[in-house]
């Protein structure tokens, strides 16, 4: 059985929009959880780097992008730490705008 199957499977047993509403509700409130720990674990990473160089993100993305810092492996690590909070940052605020 796959994902929209249970999802229709569940929808035919609840008993009213609420219990369907609810239970979509928690599980969202466990993926926004993971989310937001993910987020925390970029955010100390990104922030040993910011530290390490005494340079924004910000202002390190617009370097990186530029060409200004090379290529080192550790600006591509910090650039994809980046990147990954970008994401990870837009799928809470969506996660948020459902709850």
């Amino acid at each position: 059985m796959n994902t929209l199957e249970k999802l229709e499977l569940l929808s035919e047993n609840c008993s009213d929009n609420t219990e369907l509403e609810r239970i979509i509700g928690q599980l969202l409130n466990v993926i926004l959880t993971r989310h937001r720990q993910k987020l925390a674990i970029y955010n100390l990473d990104i922030d040993k780097f910011e530290k390490k160089y005494n340079l924004t993100s910000e202002l390190f993305e617009q370097q990186f992008n530029s060409g200004k810092l090379g290529d080192k492996m550790y600006f591509f690590e910090w650039f994809s730490l980046c990147e990954l909070r970008k994401d990870i940052l837009q799928k809470i605020n969506k996660l948020e705008q459902a709850l």
